[in-house]
């Protein structure tokens, strides 16, 4: 694969920071290694089995009620036995996606040589806003205002003491361990990683939006029907791992409700569908920044193949039909109508053309890929032979 441009090495979304950095200067020097691996083990170390401990210590693990009992907390556990691994695995998922589908762009011909420049220029700005100093600062001090403010227990205006309530006695002003540990420790740093991806986020859609500015060589017969763009959709299919990891966690807060507070899951339809609006429009919405351009790519092509069919036609009726063929030439096996063929499918495909990166068929995968933390949820209020019943009736 040749190189076309000299800092195409610096167009990454997973890797740096000054945050990041520190970490790794940190676990190296504890004689970790920094691998994702490392990084699962090092921060559940850090995250939950602290608030473990202190909660056994302080008659927390399993509380009067099942609001103040830490093991009772299904959504604790998919936070931090799934939700921290799952964003640091997307380093490994999301990051070199990205990175590829940026450089498809110089890869597959789209950028012309005189947008080589700008190109090079929005990769530049993926770096700065990437080695923003600023912008991590601000994701942290986001981070730790948000384990006291945002929590869910404020957002739902609930007034019942949890296992999380600063007040380890109920009253007075003691304080408890495992609140602290939760809110100064385990859930600023759930929440750093997750909003340092909601920025890395906003970093690729902002290169999407420079790319999207160049007159890109698309190409209007292309059979992916998104005049080459198709790999976009397909690339951001790989956003469903923080779908998936959003959605798990809203399921254990689900199945708490369900087993102990007895909600019926029918009243959790209507979060759950929101949910999976919000997924589709957080990973495919960016694409739409695509839409001008792939329209006028598609007019264009049609008023060009518009014209050319004419030619052609005119030339074919003239002369198979008029009777200006030689002689000679025989109809049968004649070039001619393989070719009429072909030049009204070219057509066929360019009218099919879609106007946006993406189809039907991954906006279905991603619905499917965000419900699938909910069907557990189906388990705690109908039996298994109801839902196998169910199921082989749907397939039948």
């Amino acid at each position: 694969m040749s190189t076309l441009l000299a800092n195409e090495d610096e167009l990454y979304f997973e890797r740096g920071g000054v945050v990041q950095g520190f970490t790794r200067k940190v676990f190296l020097r504890l004689g970790v290694t920094f691998s994702v691996r490392g990084r699962i083990i090092g921060f559940l170390l850090i995250t939950w089995f602290p608030l473990l401990i202190f909660s056994m210590l302080e008659g927390r693990a399993l509380g009067p009620t099942p609001r103040e009992s830490f093991l009772l907390d299904f959504s604790t556990y998919l936070r931090f036995f799934l939700g921290v691994p799952l964003l640091l695995i997307a380093e490994l998922v999301v990051g070199p996606r990205l990175r590829e589908t940026g450089l498809q762009f110089l890869r597959g011909g789209f950028v012309r040589d005189e947008d080589l420049p700008a190109f090079e220029h929005a990769i530049d700005r993926v770096k700065r806003l990437r080695e923003s100093v600023w912008a991590e600062m601000i994701i942290l001090g986001t981070a730790m205002a948000g384990a006291w403010y945002f929590t869910s227990e404020l957002l739902a205006q609930q007034s019942v003491a949890t296992w999380r309530t600063p007040n380890a006695s109920g009253s007075g002003i003691g304080l408890s361990l495992t609140a602290f540990w939760f809110r100064l420790i385990s859930v600023p740093i759930l929440q750093f990683l997750w909003y340092r991806w909601l920025w890395r986020m906003f970093i690729w859609a902002r290169f999407l939006w420079s790319v999207s500015r160049m007159e890109l060589d698309l190409v209007g017969t292309h059979p992916d029907a998104a005049g080459g763009l198709g790999f976009l959709g397909t690339a951001h299919m790989s956003l469903g791992i923080f779908c998936f990891g959003l959605s798990a966690v809203l399921s254990g807060e689900a199945a708490f409700l369900i087993v102990f507070e007895h909600v019926d899951i029918e009243t959790l339809k209507f979060p759950f569908a929101v949910l999976i609006a919000f997924s589709e429009f957080i990973v495919f919405g960016p694409l739409l920044i695509f839409i001008p351009i792939l329209t006028r790519t598609r007019l264009a092509w049609l008023r060009e193949y518009s014209k050319l069919s004419d030619r052609y036609n005119r030339a074919f009726h003239e002369k198979w039909v008029q009777g200006n063929a030689a002689t000679d030439e025989a109809l049968l096996g004649s070039a001619d109508i393989q070719s009429l063929a072909d030049l009204g499918t070219s057509f066929e495909y360019i009218r099919g053309m879609r106007v946006y990166p993406f189809n039907l068929r991954v906006m279905i995968h991603l619905a499917v890929i965000t419900s699938l933390p909910c069907l557990p949820l189906l388990l705690l209020v109908m039996p298994v032979g109801r839902i196998l019943e169910l199921l082989s009736k749907a397939i039948l």
